[in-house]
C-alpha cells in the first residue's frame, strides 16, 4: 500500500548536506541540481525508526517490530518498508517544464535563484563567556529553507504491516535536521492513502509462441541510483540486467506464492535461471530511448584536443600526436553521438545507539560518516528483454508503465527507484548482412569458459569462440580489451555468486575474412546470459577509416509559449521576478551615492509618492523642487528605476498568464520607487 506523508516546516530548517558553498556558506541544505531543496529519504528513515523507538517504550510495544518493518542487517531480504526522499509541493510541476522555458524568462529560473526562493543564510557565533563577546574565528554560516513550506514523501507499507504503527510514530517525530534545541526543524507530519492508480499501458505479446520478441523497456530513474556488483560506495554507470530479472522474478515469486527453492518449477527455471530468457543490461539513454552501448576501447581522443578522435582499430598516420582514453562513456553508432551518466556524491551519517549524541564520535560505537558516489536522478536508462514469445507472455503482466523497480543498495530509502515509462514490442528478425571487414565489439561483459570449463580472459579462447560462431576463415588483425570479475549475490540463498573472471564490455576485435560472410548484428555468447552477460555485435568496417566525429549528446528541448506552461511553475516565476526587482533595488542602492539626498529630502519624496496616482503626476511633483543639484541626482535615480521596467514587463507577461493579478505599470513604479526610498532611508541610518 502506498501513502503521502507530508511534513509541514513550523521553523527553518536545515537539512546538511555535509558540504558547503564556496567561502559564503559553511553548512549548505540539500538541494537538487535545479535548485529545489529537499529531505534526503535516509534522514526520514532514521528519523521515523527513532520515533517508533520512542513510542515503543511508551507504549508497551514489542521491540522486535522494529526490526520487521525498517529491517536489521544481515537480512535475508529488503525490509518491508520504503521511502522516498521529500521534496517540495507541486515538485514535479516545476520540473516538467522548467527545461522548456522561453528565452528571456530562464534567467529567473537558474539554480540560485531557485535555491534563493526557498531558503536564506543565517549566521551564528560562539560567545566568550569571560567577556560576553563573539570568539575569535568562531563565526559560521548556515543555509536553511525557509518555514511554512511543504515536503511530501512515498511512503510503501506491505499490506501485513501494521499501519497504525507508523501512524502513532509519526505523532512523536516533532524535529528534523540541524540546530533542533535552538529553533530549527519543527515540523507536523501527515500520512493519506495513495489511490492505486491504473497503469498508462499494460503489456500484450500478440506474437505467435515460438516467435522470438525483443521488449525494449525505458526506465527513468526517480532517485539517486546505487548499484554496485561488490562491497563498494561506487556505483556502477548501468543497470545489470541480474537487477531488472530480480524484480520480476520477485513478482513471479510472489504471484505464484513460491516457497520451496529447492524444487523451483520448470516454468520458473526456463524465465528466469536457464537463458531462455535474457534480460540485458539497461544503459544511459534520452526520453525517445535511443540505444547506447558502452564505448569500445579502441576509440581513443588526442590529448589537449577537444574534438579530435582517432580509432585505433586502423593505422594511424598522424605524427606527434598523444592519444588518450576517452573514459566510461556510451555512444549511439549511427550517429557517433556520445553520452556520459550523471554521477552525484552523497554524505551520510549513521549516529550512534546513545542517541544523545548528535554527531558521530571518534570512539568504538561514534556512528559512523561514510558517501554513497551513485548515478543521479532524472536520466533515462534502456534494457530489452529477449526471448521466445511462450515465455515472454509469463511475465508481461508484470511489466506495466508507471511500474517501480528498486535496483541496488538503499533502496528502502533514499536510492534504487526506477519507474518504467515506455514499452516496446518487436520481432526479431535475425537478417543477415554480407561481411569482410569487421569488429566485434562487446556491448556487455562475456564470461567464457575454455576446455576445461573454467572462467577464461585468454584472448585466443576467444577467438576461438569467434571462429566457432561466426567462421573458421576469419583472421584476427587488432584487439582491445580490457577485463573484469563478474559476481553478484543469490537472494534465494542469500549467498555471494561465484566470482568468475570476465571480458569487459566495451572490449573489440578486428577481424577480416576473404571470402564475404552472412552474419546477424547481434548475438549471444557464454555464460549467466539471463544476467546480462555475453552480448557482442558486430560492425562493418568496410569503408571506414581512422578519423572519428564523436560529438556530445545534447537534448533538444522544444520552448513552450507562457500559455502552455504549467501554472504552479509560472507562479514560481512570478515570485523570482517579485525577488528580482527586490535585489535590483538593493543593488541600486548599494552601487549609486546620493550624497545630496539627505533624510528630509527623502521623506519629502515619499510625501510626493503618497500624493501621486501615476508615474506622470509623481514626476511633475518631482520637477517642482528647485536644488539643481538635488533635481539632478533625483533625476540620475528616477533614470536608473527606468532602466528596471524591463523586469516589470517581464512580470506583466506572467500575470496575464496567470491571471493572478491586474498589472498596472504606475502602480509597480510607484512602489519599486517607494522601496528605494526607503531603502536609502535604510542605509543612511547605518551610516551613522
Amino acid at each position: 500500500m502506498k501513502y503521502k506523508l507530508s511534513i509541514k516546516l513550523n521553523s527553518d530548517l536545515a537539512t546538511s548536506s555535509g558540504t558547503g558553498f564556496g567561502s559564503l556558506i559553511d553548512t549548505d541544505v540539500c538541494y537538487d541540481e535545479y535548485g529545489f531543496p529537499y529531505i534526503p529519504a535516509k534522514r526520514l528513515k532514521g528519523l521515523l525508526k527513532e520515533a517508533s523507538l520512542e513510542y515503543c517504550e511508551w507504549s508497551g510495544e514489542d521491540l522486535k517490530k522494529l526490526d520487521e518493518i525498517y529491517g536489521k542487517e544481515g537480512m535475508k531480504n529488503s525490509c518491508p518498508f520504503k521511502i522516498s526522499d521529500a521534496y517540495l509541493e507541486n515538485y514535479d510541476l516545476f520540473l516538467q517544464d522548467l527545461n522548456k522555458l522561453p528565452k528571456k524568462f530562464q534567467k529567473y529560473m537558474t539554480k540560485q535563484k531557485i535555491i534563493d526562493l526557498f531558503t536564506y543564510t543565517r549566521h551564528q557565533t560562539a560567545i566568550d563567556e569571560e567577556t560576553g563577546t563573539g570568539k575569535e574565528n568562531s563565526l559560521r554560516s548556515i543555509r536553511a529553507v525557509r518555514k511554512n513550506n511543504e515536503f511530501t514523501s512515498l511512503l510503501e507499507i506491505n499490506d501485513s504491516l501494521d499501519k497504525s504503527f507508523i501512524e502513532n510514530s509519526l505523532k512523536f517525530l516533532k524535529h528534523i535536521g540541524m540546530n533542533r534545541t535552538r529553533g530549527f526543524g519543527e515540523i507536523t507530519c501527515k500520512l493519506e492513502e495513495v489511490s492505486n492508480e491504473e497503469s498508462m499501458k499494460t503489456l500484450k505479446i500478440l506474437n505467435d509462441d515460438d516467435e522470438y520478441v525483443e521488449i525494449q523497456l525505458l526506465f527513468k530513474a526517480k532517485s539517486k541510483l546505487m548499484v554496485s556488483k561488490k562491497e563498494t560506495e561506487i556505483s556502477e554507470k548501468y543497470i545489470a540486467g541480474s537487477n531488472i530479472l530480480g524484480n520480476i522474478a520477485k513478482k513471479y515469486i510472489e504471484d505464484h506464492q513460491i516457497q520451496d527453492f529447492e524444487n523451483l518449477t520448470p516454468e520458473y527455471i526456463d524465465l528466469f535461471l536457464n537463458g531462455k530468457v535474457q534480460y540485458h543490461n539497461c544503459y544511459i539513454s534520452n526520453q525517445e530511448g535511443l540505444e547506447f552501448i558502452p564505448i569500445p576501447f579502441s576509440y581513443a581522443k588526442v590529448k589537449g584536443k577537444k574534438n579530435e578522435f582517432y580509432n585505433k582499430l586502423f593505422e594511424i598516420n598522424q605524427e606527434g600526436i598523444q592519444l588518450t582514453n576517452i573514459g566510461e562513456k556510451y555512444i549511439h553508432l549511427e550517429t557517433e553521438r556520445v553520452m556520459d551518466v550523471i554521477m552525484t556524491e552523497s554524505y551520510h551519517h549513521q549516529r550512534p545507539k546513545d542517541k544523545s549524541i548528535g554527531k558521530a564520535q571518534d570512539t568504538e560505537d561514534g556512528g559512523t560518516l561514510y558517501q554513497y558516489t551513485s548515478i543521479d536522478k532524472n536520466q533515462y536508462f534502456l534494457g530489452k528483454i529477449v526471448g521466445q514469445s511462450k515465455y515472454l507472455k509469463q511475465i508481461e503482466k508484470y511489466l506495466n508503465i508507471g511500474e517501480t523497480f528498486y535496483v541496488g543498495k538503499s533502496k528502502t530509502a533514499e536510492y534504487g527507484q526506477l519507474v518504467l515509462e515506455k514499452i516496446t514490442v518487436n520481432k526479431i528478425k535475425n537478417e543477415k548482412k554480407s561481411y569482410k571487414d569487421f569488429a566485434v565489439v562487446l556491448t556487455s561483459d562475456v564470461i567464457l569458459l575454455n576446455k576445461n570449463g573454467e572462467a577464461t580472459i585468454a584472448k585466443s579462447d576467444f577467438i576461438d569462440k569467434m571462429k566457432e560462431l561466426l567462421g573458421s576463415t576469419i583472421q584476427k588483425e587488432r584487439a582491445f580489451i580490457n577485463y573484469g570479475e563478474a559476481s553478484g549475490y543469490n537472494i534465494l540463498w542469500n549467498l555471494p555468486k561465484e566470482q568468475l573472471s570476465s571480458f569487459k564490455a566495451g572490449s573489440i576485435f578486428k577481424f577480416s575474412s576473404e571470402d564475404e560472410l552472412m552474419l546477424e548484428e547481434n548475438y549471444t555468447i557464454g555464460q549467466r546470459t539471463n544476467e546480462g552477460y555475453g552480448n557482442i555485435k558486430i560492425i562493418d568496417l568496410t569503408n571506414q577509416n581512422e578519423n572519428l566525429a564523436l560529438q556530445n549528446y545534447q537534448e533538444e528541448q522544444e520552448k513552450l509559449t507562457l500559455e502552455n506552461i504549467n501554472k504552479e511553475l509560472l507562479k514560481l516565476i512570478e515570485k523570482s521576478i517579485v525577488k528580482s526587482i527586490d535585489d535590483a533595488i538593493l543593488d541600486e542602492v548599494t552601487k549609486q551615492k546620493f550624497q545630496n539626498i539627505n533624510n528630509s529630502t527623502i521623506g519629502r519624496l515619499l510625501l510626493m509618492l503618497k500624493q501621486s496616482k501615476t508615474k506622470n503626476q509623481f514626476l511633475e511633483n518631482v520637477g517642482s523642487i528647485k536644488d539643481k543639484k538635488k533635481l539632478e541626482t533625483i533625476k540620475h535615480l528616477l533614470k536608473n528605476v527606468n532602466s528596471q521596467l524591463e523586469i516589470l514587463t517581464d512580470l506583466h507577461e506572467i500575470e496575464m498568464t496567470c491571471k493572478t493579478n491586474i498589472f498596472n505599470e504606475d502602480e509597480y513604479y510607484l512602489k519599486y520607487v517607494k522601496q528605494i526610498l526607503i531603502q536609502m532611508k535604510i542605509e543612511g541610518m547605518k551610516a551613522k
